[in-house]
This record gives structure tokens, C-alpha cells and sequence, in this order.
């Protein structure tokens, strides 16, 4: 047996231990009350910012059991804009969406975002620019079961003309308070 004996605590290296402890402690406790407050005034339009600002993976659920799953890219005054994993971006009428939930293992637990406003385009600014690139798209109109892929030709205050991709017509009009999803191809 040997005569080693254990050295005795250092007083002064417990109490800077103890200091570490307690400011870990008071750090996390801070935080959380942080957390808490910004959830008790988050906003959805907020909360769908601080979502897009990071494009992160959502899943988005439309009226008529629609789903999307994709980056949340953009929230406009009107609607919201998810890329897909395709490529495709969906414009979706933001009063058909009816929830968005961040993709398991995001680390996003709770509304957090408090701002009000959204970024200045409507979806009628965002189908105009399509519209001048002449680009195809997929319209899904307000309860109609069947999309109407084709070519927006003329835009109105309140009426779209588009093109179909089948040739059943030559021009189909619709009014913009029927769109529900505009679907843009990659």
C-alpha cells in the first residue's frame, strides 16, 4: 500500500466551478424565457418569414387535401411559394393553406416569428412576371378536381386567359379569385 493520498479540493477551483454552474444555468434559463416570449407573440405571417428566410423543409397542407412538401422559399402579401424537391415552385393562395409544418429533424419546435408584414408582390404581381417569361404552368382552381396545365396569353385585373397544353380549346378564362395553386415546372 502506498502512502499517495488523494490531493483536498481546491476552494478557489470549486467556487469558479461553481460560478460555470450557475452561469450555464442562468444562459439557459434566459434563453428559454426568450423563447417563450417570442412564442407568445408570434404571428402566422411572421412565423412563415422566419420559415422562408431559412428556406426550410416544410410540409405544406392546402385545402382539398393537397400536400406539398419542399422549401418554403418566399411569403408574399397573398400567397406562399414552396420549391419542391423537383425543382418546381408552387405559388399557393395563402387562404387555401391550412397548416405548414416544418420536416421532422429541422429543429424548429414552435412559432417564433413576430413581424406582420409580408414581402410586396401579390400573386397576381408573381403571375404577371410569369406571364411577361411567356412560361407554362399547372393553374388549380378553387374546387375544380381536374389542374389546367398550359400558357397564361393575357393577364386582366381580375381574369387570366391561358392557353391549355390540350388542344379541347383555345383559350380558357379564369378568374384570378379562382386560383388556389399556381404550379411552375423546373
Amino acid at each position: 500500500m502506498s502512502g499517495w493520498q488523494p490531493p483536498e479540493p481546491d476552494p478557489i477551483v470549486a467556487l469558479t466551478d461553481d460560478e460555470r454552474l450557475q452561469s450555464a444555468i442562468t444562459a439557459r434559463s434566459a434563453a428559454r424565457e426568450r423563447r417563450d416570449r417570442a412564442a407568445e407573440v408570434a404571428t402566422w405571417i411572421g412565423s412563415l418569414r422566419d420559415l422562408a428566410e431559412r428556406s426550410a423543409a416544410v410540409v405544406v397542407r392546402v385545402a382539398g387535401d393537397r400536400v406539398h412538401r419542399g422549401a418554403l422559399v418566399a411569403v408574399g402579401i397573398d400567397h406562399l411559394a414552396v420549391r419542391l424537391e423537383s425543382g418546381a415552385v408552387v405559388l399557393v393562395a395563402e387562404d387555401t393553406v391550412r397548416s405548414v409544418r416544418p420536416e421532422v429533424g429541422s429543429g424548429i419546435s414552435v412559432a417564433l416569428g413576430d413581424r406582420e408584414r409580408a414581402q410586396d408582390r401579390t400573386l397576381v404581381e408573381a403571375l404577371q412576371l410569369l406571364y411577361e417569361d411567356a412560361r407554362t404552368l399547372t393553374l388549380v382552381l378553387r374546387d375544380v378536381a381536374d389542374p389546367l396545365p398550359g400558357r397564361l396569353v393575357a393577364l386582366g385585373e381580375d381574369v387570366v386567359s391561358v392557353r391549355p397544353a390540350e388542344a379541347r380549346s383555345d383559350v380558357v378564362f379564369v378568374p384570378i379569385a379562382a386560383i388556389a395553386e399556381a404550379v411552375i415546372p423546373a
